[in-house]
């Protein structure tokens, strides 16, 4: 097990954009009303952000949360030391996302950039990495950017009533900042993997010859409710904590029976397991932060401590234990590019 710890660097804001436009899971062509009404039921998810327009790029609304987030912390460019993109709907192989956004949008010489390629579990593994990174730089004052989203749209066949009911499109960045005490612990992690899962979910070629995503429904199921809680009582255990200690616990959306399942078996109550699954359907990587943009204005604080936990494509799980205590965390915005 990657059981790790990570010191000295906070959330301090989050930042969600989303797709003006938006489907209806009530409007799916092809399917009795009968079988629509189950469908949400089953899945939670009744309205999709969906931006599939030919030539959109995943970078654009990056770009555009990132401007968002720069002005509410009232960052400048200048003092940005890393940038990092989690994204697996990449208009172009090369040069990377965050290469693009770093030219396009000006940023220093000395900022670090790359991206990583993950899906449901990015936003746990890409805050862990951006976090142990941060802590071995040779200066006190230090600041990142975590990108993470995908437009899941552009890998949905149109007529493919499977997937298309469940995934949404949509981008959330992070702005993670160094503690006064750069040796306070202020993140526990634990990151694992099942590659035997790996054709869960996967790309393959539709009649079009181009690649589109595919799901085996009950392969997901059983290995998000086999293996996630464990992941989830591992890490407490490592913390030293009970089930009792975080504020919430934020789950990847990745439909309403897996998470319901997943907090039945960890005996949870449904009021510290918040939902974003209705409104927004299945965002991916951004799922996790959009959640918490959905609810923060009216949350109840107790200790400042959250449990965060990614699992999908992969099949890929990390979990998190984080101190949070972000001076922003607003509604997502919606844009029409």
């Amino acid at each position: 097990m990657a059981l790790i710890k990570t010191f000295g660097s906070t959330i301090k804001g989050i930042v969600s954009v989303v797709p003006k436009s938006t489907e209806d899971n009530l409007d799916l062509p092809n399917i009795s009303i009968e079988d629509k009404e189950s469908l949400i039921k089953h899945t939670g998810i009744r309205f999709r952000k969906t931006d599939a327009k030919s030539g959109v790029d995943v970078k654009d609304y990056f770009s555009k949360g990132i401007e968002e987030l720069l002005s509410n912390l009232n960052w400048e460019k200048a003092s940005i030391d890393i940038l990092i993109c989690v994204t697996q709907t990449t208009t172009i192989s090369i040069p990377s996302v965050s290469c693009r956004i770093h030219g396009d949008m000006k940023f220093e010489k000395q900022t670090l950039c790359y991206d990583i390629n993950s899906g449901c579990s990015g936003f746990v593994y890409g805050l862990q990495t951006v976090q142990s990174i941060m802590h071995g730089f040779n200066q006190k004052n230090v600041r990142a950017i975590l990108c993470c989203g995908d437009l899941s749209s552009q890998l949905i066949e149109e007529n493919d009533n499977t997937t298309k009911p469940i995934f949404s499109d949509g981008v959330s960045i992070i702005g993670i900042e160094s503690t006064e005490d750069r040796n306070e612990i202020t993140g526990y992690f634990n990151l694992e993997t099942a590659g035997q899962g790996q054709s869960a979910i996967f790309t393959s070629k539709g009649a079009d010859d181009k690649k589109y995503m595919r799901l085996n429904g009950i392969d997901i199921y059983n290995y998000s409710v086999k293996y996630v809680p464990k992941n989830i009582i591992d890490l407490l255990e490592f913390a030293s904590k009970e089930l009792n200690f975080p504020d919430y616990f934020i789950f990847h959306q990745a439909n309403k029976l897996i998470n319901e399942s997943i907090r039945k078996k960890l005996g949870l109550d449904e009021s510290i397991v918040p939902s974003s699954l209705y409104e927004f359907g299945n965002t991916a990587s951004a799922s996790i932060p959009i959640t918490l943009n959905t609810i923060w204005e009216n949350h109840k604080k107790n200790n400042g401590w959250i449990l965060i936990s990614g699992f999908g494509v992969g099949f890929s799980m990390a979990s998190g234990l984080i101190k949070f205590e972000p001076d922003f965390c607003m509604q997502p915005i919606e844009i029409e590019l």
